[in-house]
């Protein structure tokens, strides 16, 4: 085996996918809810 077909076949190894944090989780979560509720609360307040 040359050096070179070594360094394809380590190369070709796949790596796992990043995790998220929680940090990532919950500015996820507030950027989905903050618009959510500001559309509920229009609705509400437009409707009744």
């Amino acid at each position: 085996m040359r050096h070179s077909d070594k360094r394809q076949k380590i190369s070709a190894i796949a790596a796992t996918p990043p995790r998220p944090t929680r940090a990532a989780a919950l500015l996820l979560a507030t950027a989905l809810s903050v618009p959510v509720f500001l559309l509920l609360s229009l609705a509400d307040w437009l409707v009744f």
